[in-house]
């Protein structure tokens, strides 16, 4: 790079790559430089997490760790968000003592948003409330919006009105809450309460943001909307989006008809799906950039499970990867394996050589047995996560009860 020694501009290399998408070449600079310091170790953890990276995350910050590098306020918010990637809600309740306790961190409304979302990705979506209902912080919308959209995901409709009517105390106007509304009771099939909700917000003239996606062609940004017609060249657009759909279906690809939250027949549903407009700026990319060129879509919503599993096989079928972007974070997709996939068991990791760099950084990385052990030693110790509210039950640590 010709700046190796250059901490603060290495800093801004890689938080610029790392908002562009690029967290590959993020960590090569990170690699390449010879003193990161407390920034340089947060940007990576915390881009790792923001890019759905959650084992990388870890790693790094586990070279952080051995590198005897003091782990920030910011870096634990990253450790956080990547355990909830990975539906490690055990390990995460471990680093959030491990701060408090190890290096006299006190948390912040940051860490326990995170926690909150790692309960709620799991599933358990009343631990997470009763977590928020016991916790004394002031809580803001980002965190009960966290709670209701697990309510959405796992279709438990009645925390979810629960939480739904918190949200619109705080901010009456809010329009992620009203459209979150919507959908869980489309989903619910409960066409009713969906006119309802529909009424009430033209009531109070609440306007729900078009969904657009937009990819940049030699220097020029092409924008769609859904079931774009505009485009110069929409007619090619929708013919190869229909010749995708129709070839990765026998790789496993099934049309998530559910994502479709209008009163129509089931065909009118997936014709619908069809041109989202995530899949019209693949499928524009795809047309106008070289074979197994990387794909870079921007999304102004958050990305639908149809389109997010769409992409997954259009990656494998095209054999490129393909990066979305939405308005929480980045999703890649290599093959048929997505960073924003289920959680799922990993296999210990690879031991190198002491002295030899890994993938992530410097030195020698720590096995995964060794960090479970270490949590297994701190689950006997039956330590508290808030001295007054919540414990670990001695003998089954994977549950939380009330102190």
């Amino acid at each position: 790079m010709g700046m190796k020694d250059h901490t603060v501009v290495g800093n801004a290399l890689i938080h610029m790559t790392t908002r562009c998408g690029l967290i590959d070449d993020a960590n090569t600079v990170f690699r390449n430089m010879l003193h990161p310091d407390v920034i340089s170790w947060n940007l990576m953890i915390t881009g790792y997490s923001y890019h759905g990276l959650g084992e990388k995350a870890l790693d790094v910050f586990q070279q952080m760790l051995i590198a005897k590098d003091r782990p920030s306020y910011v870096t634990f918010v990253g450790v956080l968000s990547a355990c909830g990637f990975l539906g490690r809600v055990d390990e995460g309740f471990y680093y959030l003592n491990h701060m408090m306790r190890d290096f006299d961190i006190e948390p912040g409304l940051e860490h326990y948003t995170c926690i909150v979302g790692l309960l709620a990705r799991a599933g358990r979506l009343d631990e997470a409330e009763n977590f928020m209902r016991s916790i004394p912080i002031k809580w803001d919308i980002v965190a009960w919006r966290t709670l209701l959209n697990a309510c959405h995901v796992h279709q438990n409709y009645g925390l979810g009105k629960t939480v739904a009517d918190t949200v619109l105390h705080m901010d009456p106007t809010d329009v992620g809450t009203c459209i979150l509304m919507s959908n869980m009771h489309a989903k619910a099939k409960r066409w009713d309460k969906v006119v309802a909700v529909r009424k009430l917000m033209r009531e109070k003239n609440i306007k729900k943001e078009p969904g657009l996606s937009w990819t940049e062609i030699r220097n020029n940004t092409h924008i769609f909307v859904s079931d774009d017609t505009k485009h110069v060249e929409s007619v090619q657009i929708r013919e190869k989006v229909k010749k995708l759909l129709a070839e990765i279906k026998p790789l496993g690809y099934v049309p998530d008809i559910v994502s479709e939250l209008h009163d129509v027949e089931e065909e009118q549903k997936e014709d619908h799906l069809s041109y989202h407009s995530e899949k019209l700026a693949i499928a524009y990319a795809i047309m106008k950039t070289p074979p197994e060129a990387p794909i870079h879509v921007i999304k102004n919503l958050r990305i639908c499970d149809d389109c997010h599993s769409a992409a997954k096989f259009i990656s494998k079928l095209t054999k490129r990867i393909i990066v979305v972007r939405d308005v929480n974070r980045f999703h890649h997709f290599r093959d048929v394996a997505a960073s924003s996939s289920s959680p799922k068991q990993h296999s210990a990791p690879k031991l190198f050589d002491t002295g030899k760099k890994d993938a992530v950084g410097y030195g020698v990385r720590q096995s995964e047995w060794q960090r479970k052990r270490r949590l297994m030693l701190s689950w006997r110790k039956n330590y508290s996560v808030h001295t007054s509210a919540w414990k670990y039950h001695e003998d089954t640590p994977e549950l939380l009860v009330e102190a």
